[in-house]
């Protein structure tokens, strides 16, 4: 009886230690349907590529041409998730293969699920990640599986759009934001770019088509979009305008984030795109209506210090959306009066006036170009909000 029990545990020793020396654990209850062969080159595949990231990197030969940039980009999650353990928790196992199926002849559906590698009653999920694997000779290589999720979507192109939807599309919307893609490539002096856009009803669900099947960082929130990445936009709550992003990603095309003032950014995303978030009725909230209303607001409270609302972003614009700023909305007033005295040149100087000490840099440079500053603050914003 003793030897039997020494060699059951024995083996459940040298079992668990085989185990332990995988980077994504294979529980011996997960069915796979490939042949041994197959399985074995799956496996070592998915080590490498689980392992290299815990090192730091991203293999590119694993991962599938067609979606190898956007790819890249959703991994550098994982990249970042294991450069932040500490010694003790990047010696536990967290990562296992919950699951895996196939989809073709060559292509297989998995997810592998981040969990919390100490016993404990009550175990936090970090991630469960979903891809495509895909059989390539001795290999195979990943991707996203949003090409997979959205084979029966329709595709319908607008300009330089190709939008990509289940149920219509507002060709109204898709026409103002392609035109709004070319304005702001043009006035930044960059080519607008033929972009995909995906129409999604909330945050959660580009989360799913990326892989994201949970995320601990992401769980509940519902209202943002995704985008630009690998020239991939994936909509603000089924909106078929995104040119609020687009600003930011042309100017981070031509302009260094270091020197990148971000009360700047935004106010010409505001003016120039919109304020990102959708109002009630789902409609994009303009640069232009904001100004109204910021125009009612100060006829109502006639003694509102500007540069108080201006300097800690006082919210006002939560009848229309919680997330609008009021910063922003000065911002983009002042940034419009910028490009009208100043031209292109002064907007990238506004642009890169520096993106630490971003209100004393910001005040700096809108003193230098149109002579606004802390102490006419509250005067010259007023006239240009009038004049609006």
């Amino acid at each position: 009886m003793k030897r039997t029990i020494f060699t059951i545990t024995l083996s459940l020793l040298i079992a668990f230690t085989a185990f332990a020396q995988e980077t994504v654990l294979k529980p011996v209850y997960l069915r796979n349907s490939m042949d041994s062969i197959a399985q074995e080159q799956f496996n070592q595949s998915l080590e490498t590529l689980f392992s290299e990231i815990i090192q730091g990197k991203i293999n590119e030969d694993l991962l599938t041409p067609k979606r190898a940039e956007l790819t890249k980009s959703i991994l550098q999650e994982f990249v970042t998730f294991e450069s932040r353990k500490d010694s003790a928790a990047a010696a536990t196992q967290d990562k296992q293969l919950i699951n895996i199926y196939p989809i073709s002849d060559n292509e297989y559906f998995l997810s592998v699920a981040y969990v919390n590698g100490e016993l404990t009653p009550n175990p936090i999920i970090f991630y469960t990640i979903d891809l495509i694997a895909t059989k390539t000779g001795d290999n195979f290589t990943f991707s996203v599986p949003v090409d997979y999720l959205t084979r029966y979507w329709k595709t319908q192109t607008v300009g330089n759009i190709s939008y990509h939807y289940r149920g219509e599309l507002n060709t109204e919307r898709a026409k103002i934001f392609d035109e709004k893609n070319t304005i702001i490539a043009e006035k930044l002096g960059v080519e607008p770019e033929k972009l995909d856009f995906y129409m999604c009803d909330h945050y959660q669900e580009i989360m799913e088509l990326l892989g994201f099947n949970y995320s601990l960082t992401s769980n509940g929130q519902y209202r943002d979009g995704y985008g630009v990445d690998a020239k991939t936009i994936f909509s603000v709550m089924d909106n078929e305008d995104f040119s609020h992003d687009m600003f930011h990603y042309y100017s981070g095309k031509i302009n260094e984030r270091i020197n990148r003032n971000w009360i700047t950014e935004e106010g010409i995303a505001y003016a120039w795109g919109n304020a990102y978030y959708t109002d009630e009725e789902g409609e994009m909230i303009t640069h232009s209506q904001l100004v109204k209303e910021l125009k009612n607001y100060l006829t109502q409270n006639p003694d509102t210090d500007l540069f108080e609302l201006f300097s800690k972003d006082i919210k006002i614009f939560k009848h229309l959306a919680p997330e609008v700023s009021t910063r922003s909305t000065i911002s983009g007033i002042i940034a419009m009066e910028v490009e009208k005295q100043k031209g292109k040149e002064g907007i990238s100087a506004l642009i890169n006036a520096g993106s630490q000490d971003r209100l004393k840099n910001y005040l700096t440079a809108t003193d230098d170009l149109i002579g606004i500053n802390e102490k006419n603050f509250d005067v010259k914003v007023k006239e240009l909000i009038l004049e609006n």
